[in-house]
């Protein structure tokens, strides 16, 4: 066979070979237009979510929502609490001192009867505590003072209080620890003005883990952590197993753009750190250090 003959098959085999993989390229860009989002994975993401009941959402309320939800909530009691963006009690509050210091004028002696009036009214705002029923409400600590306000109030009899508060500590849907949902209750004679926090009506919590705690496990060992002390120094951690032995599963509220997704998570906590995996896809939410450095 002559050189020229050689080189026409030659030249024919590898526009064979490029017009293949074109091919094979247009198919694959086809297919990847033709998948919704919901089917393309993430790198992080582990297994598709096909339990359409997951995770239980809460859509992010616009600033005229929350204006009407505030007013909603403030009906018939002084309250000085404000509703966050996604419609329960937050954390924040816009406090009077002169109408509060009203507040405590007049004094009590019954705790129990107070404490059960504290959460009957916690149950009748649960669009805005999150509180369905009262026998939830079980408190891990009660405290009774009485504030004065620098002599402008007596206090004649020692069984007499004006304040009244208590930590119902954090919430549990399923046996799960709800995270950050700490709720505390300040209240006089006159009724609840302060609730920090909130709980959530309900979580969807999936029957099945597809990531199980060992696979979570596995994924995680090896992993570099790092951060940085107060001094800006660089600190790093690789993930052992011994780290992992202690791990226990929870819901953790994950803001997630316009949503709040209330996410059934393992929860490790290597060394000084604190890692959230999603049991469902096994999505890393949070991966910080927890520990102080004090500059």
């Amino acid at each position: 066979m002559d050189s020229n003959a050689t080189y026409f098959q030659e030249s024919t085999s590898c526009i064979k070979t490029q017009t293949m993989r074109n091919q094979a390229i247009l198919l694959l860009i086809l297919f990847t237009l033709g998948c919704s989002k919901d089917e393309q994975q993430s790198e992080d993401t582990l297994f598709k979510n096909n339990d359409h009941n997951y995770p239980t959402s809460i859509k992010k309320l616009s600033k005229t929502e929350i204006g009407k939800r505030q007013k909603e909530f403030e009906e018939r009691q002084t309250t000085f609490s404000l509703i966050d963006s996604f419609g329960f009690v937050g954390w924040s509050y816009n406090d009077d001192f002169e109408v509060r210091k009203k507040l405590y004028s007049k004094q009590f002696s019954n705790i129990n009867a107070l404490t059960t009036a504290i959460k009957l009214y916690l149950s009748e705002k649960g669009k805005f505590t999150g509180i369905t029923d009262t026998s939830q409400l079980v408190p891990r600590k009660i405290s009774v003072l009485f504030q004065n306000y620098g002599g402008v109030y007596s206090r004649t009899d020692t069984t007499k209080y004006n304040h009244l508060g208590i930590d119902f500590g954090t919430q549990f849907i399923g046996g799960l620890e709800v995270i950050n949902s700490l709720l505390t209750v300040s209240a006089t004679a006159n009724g609840v003005h302060h609730i920090f926090g909130h709980w959530y009506p309900n979580a969807y919590i999936p029957p099945v883990d597809q990531v199980k705690g060992e696979l979570a496990k596995s994924i995680l060992v090896g992993r570099k952590l790092t951060s940085s002390d107060g001094w800006g120094r660089k600190l790093n951690h690789i993930i052992s197993e011994e780290n992992l032995v202690e791990h226990r599963k929870v819901i953790y509220p994950f803001i997630n753009g316009a949503q709040l997704e209330l996410r059934v998570c393992w929860e490790f906590n290597p060394s000084h750190w604190q890692i959230f995996m999603d049991t469902t896809t096994g999505e890393i939410f949070v991966e910080q250090d927890v520990a102080f450095y004090p500059l």
